[in-house]
């Protein structure tokens, strides 16, 4: 993993590896312990009391804490028979999840920058994968990161999807980071999967890092039997894509009731540019929600079957618009304005949300207003319970 070029020694007497560098171990030792105070902490906060929003931001500091956690026991096990210091464990994991904290923590380096960062999920995507969580994430992590590294006020979008063969999705998780960046020189080639190859030009020359990062991706796809590659978009900028196959192997679906009845109640309107709109659609797609363009007069052309057996075809609709808020001084990234209307014209109430927007922040946020709009509908004199 990250300390691959490691030089490793068995014992002759007991098998177990010896770490030649001591100074190295000491680090990893006393990184443990800084980490069990600092997700220890993270208890403490969390019993404190906190908002929705709090409590996402909070579940992201821990995740990135467990995934370090992680990456300091994964070195204690030093070299696979072939040499190699990665150890692929697959579990039966909630991919969409994963997604969306990885996404979470790269969020304030994206606010640094200016950077729109952005998550698009096919909505037929299954939710639950089998993979190793831990080398998927720090897969993510060295993508995300470097794509932010050298974008400024642009774009680092997450794209994710099944490979389909026909019309028929195959058991291959299809990842791509897209950025809006310098590009790569074309001289550069294969080599920037080379250890120590650093591009030019990052955003930051501090930030610049040592070139491990592509290296270490490369090293990851291989040991998940996966294929990585590149392109440079029409549009400028880079995109990495990787190929995981297996990851989407049939694992038993888990499904957490969503109070999806009040959502089909809503009718959203989208008039955002066309990167955002792409990743605030897929949320409601999978959320549920009927959505459409706003430019668009007929019925909303997409989403989860809003006239399931049961549901009442003149049930009064809330109507929400969202659009891209201006952003305020001091305050950096995209931001998302919801106001909800009745079908009377009756503003009901409005929420803004700052990127990046996943289902984990916009779900709660809609069903906030559905629950405000029908609380403020029902104490009206003459509604019905």
């Amino acid at each position: 993993m990250v300390c691959e070029g490691l030089k490793m020694k068995l014992r002759k007497d007991s098998g177990s590896p010896l770490v030649i560098h001591q100074g190295v171990a000491e680090l990893g030792h006393e990184l443990g312990n800084v980490l069990n105070g600092l997700l220890g902490m993270t208890r403490l906060v969390r019993d404190s009391g906190l908002n929705a929003e709090q409590e996402y931001w909070l579940r992201a500091i821990e995740q990135s804490g467990c995934q370090m956690r992680r990456l300091v026991d994964a070195f204690w096990l030093g070299p696979t028979p072939t040499g190699e210091f990665i150890h692929p464990n697959p579990v039966d994991l909630d991919g969409i999840e994963l997604l969306e904290q990885a996404l979470l923590a790269h969020a304030p380096a994206a606010r640094r920058n200016a950077d729109r960062l952005l998550l698009t999920v096919a909505p037929d995507l299954p939710r639950y994968w089998h993979c190793d969580p831990c080398l998927l994430r720090q897969l993510l992590d060295n993508l995300l990161g470097n794509a932010l590294k050298f974008t400024r006020s642009g774009e680092v979008v997450l794209e994710v999807a099944a490979r389909l063969e026909g019309n028929d999705p195959t058991d291959t998780l299809l990842l791509a980071v897209i950025d809006s960046g310098p590009g790569i020189d074309a001289a550069l080639g294969r080599r920037m999967f080379r250890a120590y190859e650093r591009g030019l030009d990052p955003v930051r020359e501090e930030s610049a890092g040592y070139g491990l990062g592509l290296f270490i991706c490369q090293r990851i796809v291989r040991a998940l039997g996966g294929t990585i590659g590149w392109s440079s978009p029409a549009a400028g900028g880079v995109s990495f894509e990787v190929s995981l196959p297996g990851v989407l192997a049939a694992v038993p679906t888990r499904k957490t009731p969503l109070p999806t009845r009040i959502l089909r109640s809503i009718e959203c309107r989208i008039q955002l540019p066309t990167s955002m709109q792409r990743s605030v659609a897929g949320c409601l797609a999978r959320l549920g929600v009927p959505w459409r363009l706003s430019e668009q007069e007929t019925a909303p052309a997409m989403t989860g079957d809003s006239n399931r057996p049961g549901d009442s075809k003149d049930l009064e609709r809330l109507c929400i618009s969202i659009t891209e808020m201006q952003t305020a001084e001091g305050v950096f990234g995209p931001q998302l304005l919801l106001q909800a209307e009745s079908d009377t014209g009756c503003l009901t109430g409005s929420k803004c949300l700052q990127a990046p927007f996943l289902e984990c922040n916009l779900g709660p946020l809609l069903l906030e207003l559905t629950l405000e709009w029908l609380w403020i509908r029902n104490a009206e004199p003459g509604s019905a319970p």
